[in-house]
């Protein structure tokens, strides 16, 4: 019975880590993702243009729910990613301030 759980033990202690570096890379590609938002950001100043688009983001949304494979579903989906376009917003609106 020991050994049962010494094994239950160390898998879950091997699927946590398998989360950290999944979150870790989720991290990285959140931050790239801000990079090029800043760049998109500077490009849409030049052109004069708002800073949201929301025919963007609902189309965005669109392909990324329009065939959801695994577990997260279509409201999940839209929660998080419109969770995601909300703070790089808020971080081209921050960049866009006057110091």
């Amino acid at each position: 019975m020991k050994t049962e759980a010494a094994t239950s033990e160390a898998c879950l202690a091997e699927l946590r880590d398998r989360v950290d570096v999944l979150n870790d890379r989720i991290l990285a590609l959140l931050q790239e993702r801000a990079e090029v938002v800043l760049e998109i950001a500077s490009v849409k100043q030049a052109l004069h243009l708002g800073a949201y688009d929301r025919r963007r983001e609902e189309g965005m949304l669109q392909r990324l729910t329009a065939a959801p494979s695994g577990p997260i579903g279509v409201a999940d989906i839209r929660e998080i990613f419109t969770a995601i376009f909300r703070a790089c917003l808020v971080i081209q609106n921050r960049e866009e301030e006057p110091s």
